[in-house]
């Protein structure tokens, strides 16, 4: 009780990198005999600038994937910014890992497209189940938002041995998704806390 109260220190503002981690997937409901399943239309009107904008993807693909030349997750999980999400990471069971490893890649890659971008959020199982196998996510009916609008996106990405970094991924960016859509596929329609 005599010994002084130590004074906290005072770091300076860190610029943050925000990391959402994305919530498992929802069940999917059981399809009633004579209903049939509905599907997402592709919208035809993505922005000129960005020619390489297809449908969401429900085949493979219709155009080949981008396959990633340079990884990034390493390099943002280094920052220091995502002290938050280096810690969050190990706590995590392996399947949920690799989940969010790639989508970090995911949001990486996308930002460094040079197609005006500004990816803030990955949705992979948004239009259809992701599978995990290992540590190979394939997100074949993904979502990317940027800039408060929804985009269809398909990737396939790999986590290294010891779940830290990626060391394969490839992608394909679809179509707009209509914003009456997005209740349907649970992406959020703005920046407010999760449920």
């Amino acid at each position: 009780m005599l010994l002084p109260v130590p004074q906290a220190l005072r770091l300076p503002p860190i610029e943050s990198i925000k990391v959402d981690f994305v919530p498992a997937p929802k069940p999917p409901e059981p399809v009633q005999r004579g209903e049939a399943a509905s599907t997402p239309k592709a919208v035809p009107n993505a922005p000129a600038a960005q020619p390489a904008l297809e449908a969401p993807l429900a085949a493979p693909a219709r155009q080949p994937m981008v396959k990633a030349e340079k990884l990034y997750s390493a390099q943002v999980l280094a920052d220091p910014r995502s002290r938050g999400a280096r810690k969050a990471l190990p706590q995590l069971a392996p399947q949920e890992r690799v989940i969010q490893l790639c989508n970090i890649e995911a949001l990486a890659q996308l930002r460094r497209q040079g197609t005006g971008f500004q990816p803030d959020l990955v949705v992979p199982y948004a239009m259809k189940d992701a599978k995990v196998t290992g540590r190979r996510l394939e997100a074949g009916g993904a979502a990317m938002r940027s800039r408060k609008h929804w985009y269809g996106l398909a990737f396939n990405c790999e986590v290294a041995p010891d779940l830290k970094t990626v060391v394969a991924f490839e992608f394909l960016l679809g179509a707009e998704i209509p914003r009456d859509q997005w209740a349907d596929h649970d992406l959020p329609l703005d920046d407010g806390p999760a449920d």
